[in-house]
């Protein structure tokens, strides 16, 4: 007897959800080795309904203590409104590469090595700090409700910082590159880190006012979690997110389409299923602006009156780990392309930034729409980077300065980074006008 069929017998409905992970993972401080990790982890965790009422525990694996414990807890559990995925179908499963499980943490050393010289042999005086990583391994959903879904998963990354030349090993240039397993890394790639490094090799900063922003794809999280925070089904079922009634309304410009699509086969971090065990299926959360749509989990779409739309993850602002419940947010945020190249866009800009990252977003009030980051990039003057920010914050409202956009470029890139992760892909974005401030 299967363990869902098990735990049948003595609850109304059980889920269970399992991981098994293998990581391996490199790190280059300064060009050296500097540390060599490896990890092999299996996890599960089991939701269930029993008389009513909301229940979990979790384990190494299935067993008959991890049902117990389940069935106790949800003796003081809260009501549960929802029910588990019933069956149904999924799409193909995400790219996947099984020799990425095969890989040593000398194959990532070695990736490490011709990247760092790579760097070295193009600019001498750069010091590289670098980690790569190789992920792979499963993921799966079983419920009493019928829903089985079971898929691979396989991804190697690598991020390198290259300091500004004389400026120390405190600020440089980064990027962070995804393949689903053993690759290359394209000189085009690293021309493009080299060159922002040459951007930066003197501090220049703007007056504090109101200027251009050129947003990289990476810093396209100003918009995709602040989004995921106010369309959450857990906000609007509240009446706490000021989109809570404004679906079929323009919100932002007419320039932004954003589509939900977790499966697509250039995310690094595709998937055919959430967390849950719901379905993902391509659809349109924002038509030229118009809102089209929330992103949902099972208890959202029951509190909502709406069908689930498979947008739950195991994680938090800070955290992706088995014991975080399902929250719904962004699987697959695909930002649309537009027309003109970034280069274009860059050269519209008399006088502005270049944002590359920020930090600081978890601590804006991002349900109002509000935020105030600090901001990496560069001064920006003549269409031309002439300097690396220094002391320079970001600050404003999405639904204002998202709505008066002056382009999009036709390139896109990943966006997915791991706790703050919004997986998909955008293009760079330039905002006619932000409160930039300096001191």
């Amino acid at each position: 007897m299967t363990f869902i069929n098990q735990a049948r017998a003595v609850v109304d409905q059980a889920e269970l959800y399992a991981t098994r992970r293998r990581v391996i993972q490199v790190r280059f401080a300064e060009g050296a080795l500097d540390l060599v990790a490896h990890r092999d982890t299996s996890a599960c965790a089991l939701r269930v309904i029993a008389d009513g009422k909301l229940g979990a525990s979790f384990a190494e694996a299935p067993s008959k203590r991890l049902l117990d414990d389940a069935r106790e807890t949800a003796a003081f559990g809260q009501p549960a409104q929802f029910s588990f995925a019933p069956e149904q179908t999924y799409e193909a499963p995400p790219p996947f590469d099984p020799a990425t499980g095969e890989l040593t943490a000398g194959d990532l050393i070695d990736v490490a090595v011709d990247v760092r010289d790579r760097i070295a042999s193009a600019a001498p005086d750069a010091v590289v700090s670098l980690v790569c990583e190789a992920e792979s391994g499963r993921r799966s959903v079983e419920t009493t409700g019928g829903a089985a879904a079971d898929e691979p998963f396989s991804r190697v990354t690598l991020g390198v910082r290259v300091p500004f030349a004389s400026r120390g090993t405190g600020v440089g240039a980064t990027a962070r590159w995804f393949s689903p397993g053993p690759a290359v890394v394209a000189d085009a790639w690293l021309d493009g880190l080299l060159e922002r490094r040459d951007w930066g090799q003197a501090a220049s900063v703007p007056e504090s006012g109101r200027w251009p922003v050129l947003l990289m794809p990476y810093a396209s999280s100003l918009l995709t979690l602040t989004l995921a925070t106010c369309l959450s089904s857990d906000s609007v079922a509240k009446g706490a997110s000021p989109l809570a009634a404004e679906l079929g309304e323009r919100i932002l410009s007419e320039r932004l389409t954003i589509r939900e699509d977790p499966a697509h086969q250039e995310s690094p971090y595709a998937r055919s299923f959430d967390d849950e065990g719901v379905a993902v299926r391509p659809r349109t959360i924002i038509d030229r602006g118009t809102l089209t749509g929330f992103l949902t989990d099972l208890r959202g779409a029951a509190e909502l009156g709406q069908a689930p739309t498979g947008n739950a993850a195991r994680r938090t602002m800070f955290s992706e780990k088995i014991e975080d419940a399902p929250t719904p947010g962004w699987l697959g945020a695909i930002i649309e392309p537009g027309e003109p190249s970034w280069r274009t866009l860059l050269g519209e800009i008399e006088e502005g930034i270049l944002v590359t990252r920020m930090s600081g977003l978890h601590s804006s009030n991002l349900l109002q729409g509000q935020y105030a980051v600090h901001v990496d990039g560069f001064h920006v003057r003549g269409g031309k980077p002439i300097g690396h920010l220094e002391r320079t914050m970001l600050a404003g409202n999405v639904f204002e300065d998202f709505v008066t956009l002056r382009g999009i470029s036709c390139e896109c890139e990943p966006t997915a980074r791991k706790e703050m992760e919004v997986a998909g892909l955008a293009p760079y974005m330039l905002l006619d006008s932000a409160q930039v401030t300096v001191g």
